[in-house]
């Protein structure tokens, strides 16, 4: 650090909205602020250290060696200075501010946002983001506050909570059922088309399971990356399908396969940067969500009825 330039802690939170969102612009958007006044701020903390914190990419603005030295540190300044102004302030305070969730698709959309309507009521001041993804959460990006997702990281600036599990299982229409040989044991699966992801597409390793099902010699009638098109192509009698049982189960267009031989469990984790833990309002959204994972999520049990 140059000995004749202080830093400025408030640009701390500068860099950090820039850390996270990884353009001036949104980081702007996220503090309330021009981008100018990031680019500036960002500049002065740069000069105080005598360090590039930031290296300009086609995509954004990634952090230096510098700035990931300086990027734990400048969290638990935030973690701190939150928790302080948290617990000084009047208990009956509303909580404000964003808080931005990452989730799978499935689960973002059937579990999350239903989830998020009786949180808004009781905390109004709270914005809520719901950003839902096939791929692999970036948990090096830092563009999340909370993250639900099948991938638990390894990760020490990271928290993980396991928040319940689900099934993957095999579905088929009736009318496909009707048309095509029984399926009675997974070999039978042989004689049959099937429904599931674009593996070339497929960034989860928990997803990668369809060869636990079937042989490489299987057929598929089609592929996405997308699950909720798996499904209608299911329901529209174009295969057999492996999809997650919360999406599938209450669907009446789509019956279960093999409901007692072929089930793959898997956790869904909710993901926090450690530097988030303590902030009031991310505190309340992770508390809620787990308290609806355990109440709406029903452990995972061979289902009644079906084929096989």
């Amino acid at each position: 650090m140059h000995s004749d330039v202080k830093v400025n802690l408030d640009d701390v939170r500068y860099f950090l909205a820039l850390a996270r969102h990884g353009r001036l612009v949104a980081a702007g958007e996220r503090l309330g602020v021009e981008h100018t006044t990031v680019s500036r701020r960002v500049a002065a903390l740069e000069k105080a250290l005598g360090h590039r914190l930031f290296d300009r990419t086609r995509t954004g603005w990634d952090l230096s060696d510098a700035g990931r030295r300086l990027m734990p540190h400048a969290e638990r300044i935030e973690a701190e200075a939150l928790l302080a102004f948290s617990e000084a302030r009047d208990e009956n305070r509303p909580v404000s501010g964003l808080v931005r969730i990452v989730a799978t698709d499935a689960a973002g959309s059937v579990i999350v946002a239903p989830a998020l309507a009786p949180l808004h009521r009781r905390h109004p001041g709270i914005d809520l983001e719901l950003m839902t993804t096939s791929a692999l959460i970036s948990h090096q990006s830092g563009q999340f506050d909370v993250a639900v997702t099948l991938h638990r990281p390894e990760h020490p600036r990271l928290r993980a909570r396991a928040l319940g599990e689900y099934a993957l299982r095999l579905y088929a229409s009736p009318a496909y059922l009707e048309r095509h040989a029984p399926i009675r044991v997974a070999a039978d699966l042989r004689e049959h088309e099937l429904v599931w992801y674009i593996e070339s597409l497929l960034d989860l390793p928990e997803l990668r399971v369809i060869d636990q099902v079937v042989s490489e010699a299987a057929s598929f009638a089609f592929r996405s990356s997308n699950v909720f098109a798996q499904l209608e192509a299911v329901a529209a009698g174009m295969g057999v399908g492996l999809l997650p049982s919360f999406l599938a189960d209450g669907d009446p267009r789509v019956v279960p396969v093999l409901t007692h031989e072929i089930a793959i469990t898997r956790t869904f984790w909710m993901i926090v940067p450690s530097g988030l833990v303590n902030v009031e309002r991310v505190r309340i959204v992770c508390e809620h969500l787990a308290r609806w994972f355990e109440d709406t999520v029903p452990t995972p049990r061979p289902p009644q009825g079906g084929a096989g």
